[in-house]
């Protein structure tokens, strides 16, 4: 599996996992439903990307259609407050790639997004709460919405 998506309804809050190889074609999927449920994506969220998560997939090229598509899709919100989104990275590479990803990005880009990238969730206490935190370092609330597998990219028989 390479990307699940939960929610905690009382606190407002997904969570965004991503493990094992995350692919192009699993964000492409990921798009279209933040496309699709556009209460979604202005949701405050938390992006986790587990160790041992493989970005390889994602070049800059890929990554600057998605960055396209989800300025595009976040500025048709019309957003009255700015959502906060935490991403959390500890493995060098990935990081590379999740930094390429929020380049240039900031609250006043268009997009009405507070970002943040850290290492340890704890670390993300400026956007965050405690109880949030908690929330999300226990899984406390949270209930599975969607998962993207692509699985032609795990070498599966069909």
């Amino acid at each position: 599996m390479a990307i699940i998506i939960t929610e905690n309804d009382t606190l407002k809050l997904h969570v965004i996992r991503f493990r094992d190889r995350v692919t192009f074609n699993e964000l492409c999927a990921l798009g279209a439903c933040h496309r699709e449920y556009p209460a979604w994506a202005a949701a405050d969220a938390v992006h986790i990307v587990e160790e041992g998560s493989d970005l390889s997939d994602l070049s800059e090229a890929k990554l600057e259609v998605l960055r396209q598509h989800y300025r595009a899709l976040h500025q048709s919100l019309e957003l009255f407050l700015v959502r906060r989104a935490v991403w959390v990275c500890r493995d060098v590479v990935s990081c590379s790639i999740v930094e390429y990803w929020l380049k240039d990005r900031h609250s006043r880009d268009g997009q009405g997004t507070d970002l943040m990238l850290v290492a340890n969730l704890k670390d993300a206490s400026e956007l965050l709460t405690a109880e949030e935190i908690s929330a999300v370092e226990h899984d406390h609330g949270f209930v599975e919405l969607v998962r993207f597998e692509d699985r032609a990219s795990e070498g599966r028989a069909a």
